[in-house]
């Protein structure tokens, strides 16, 4: 086995006003039952909470601490600790969720075999903010099977890869790096654009929890409005040809408009669960625009509320399900 001052695994720990869930997260990481060598880097971005106390805790020699006497903010914190690392593997998760036992031994072994992947990951469970677990499995673009294979189609139309299952080659993080400074998120970001350059490795096992909870950041970035030009961005970049040295990959330029169109829905479903009417309406537009179909599915009704008004959609919504029960009675 390699020296501790020669980690093969590196945990990035972005640390902001999240203290109450930091001791789960790195407790979650001295209980994997593999015995690879690592190192967690835990980087507090100036939290007014009790991060330094529960990071006094944990006291260990693969254990580095990072503080911030301002607040960087998300993207350059994650960049930092990217920068920091040293270990062949990098293993990126936010101080709120945490691993299951066998996340190394699940994912190690599959980098280790296949050099073509750049990036190995599994499923995840939802947790709440009190680490019960809501739902016991997140996949929904395997069907229950390993997968290996190019991924970046489908992570165009939707980010099904949740974070916290990731591990990923330390060179397909960094080559990626400097992080656009404007984006709202890292994590979309770097799973399009490793997924540019490597394969991926699917594993059919629960390897992490995802907590979710009323400050969760991707919540933020919905209600904040950030997260839609940095989607666009994303997009802008992955479809412009220079960036693929002139040609883009086969297939990729066909699904241009329905990606579009796939995007604008899911702010459009995002804004409208957030009471934003106006944006979700705009965002309708665009995806109908882009993508017809739409108009003749469930789409259209939500839609139509944003024009409608909530109160008239949600009366409307309460007398077709009393009509309904009135039916079957």
């Amino acid at each position: 086995m390699s020296s501790h001052s020669d980690p093969l695994v590196s945990f990035v720990i972005p640390c902001y006003n999240y203290g109450r869930y930091l001791g789960d997260c790195l407790q979650s990481i001295f209980a994997q039952d593999a015995d690879y060598p690592f190192e967690i880097i835990v980087l507090d971005d100036a939290s007014p909470d009790n991060t330094q106390e529960v990071v006094a805790r944990f006291r260990h020699p693969r254990l580095r601490v990072i503080t911030h006497e301002q607040n960087q903010g998300h993207i350059r914190t994650v960049q930092e600790g990217l920068e920091a690392a040293r270990g062949e593997f990098v293993a990126r998760i936010d101080a709120d969720d945490r691993y299951r036992p066998c996340f190394l031994s699940t994912l190690i072994p599959k980098l280790q075999a296949y050099p073509e992947v750049g990036l190995a990951y599994g499923d995840a469970a939802v947790i709440d903010s009190e680490g019960k677990i809501n739902i016991q499995s997140c996949d929904s673009a395997h069907g229950g099977k390993d997968f290996k294979g190019n991924e970046l189609v489908p992570l165009l139309f939707r980010n099904f890869l949740c974070a916290p299952t990731a591990i990923a080659r330390r060179e397909a993080w960094t080559r990626e790096l400097p992080i656009p400074p404007h984006l709202a998120f890292n994590d979309w970001y770097f799973n399009v654009m490793i997924a540019r350059r490597y394969e991926f490795c699917y594993v059919n096992r629960v390897v992490a929890d995802y907590r979710v909870h009323s400050q969760n950041h991707h919540a933020k970035v919905t209600r904040d409005r950030s997260e839609e030009p940095s989607i666009l961005y994303v997009l802008d970049r992955v479809f412009d040809q220079s960036s693929f040295e002139g040609r883009l990959p086969d297939g990729l330029d066909s699904v241009r408009s329905q990606v579009y169109a796939a995007q604008y829905l899911t702010l459009a479903e995002k804004y409208f669960g957030a009471f934003l009417n106006e944006d979700a309406r705009r965002c309708y537009i665009e995806a109908i625009r882009r993508r017809p179909a739409y108009l003749f599915s469930s789409v259209f009704r939500r839609f139509a509320a944003t024009i409608l008004g909530r109160d008239t959609y949600e009366r409307c919504k309460g007398w077709v399900r009393g009509r309904s029960v009135g039916g079957i009675a």
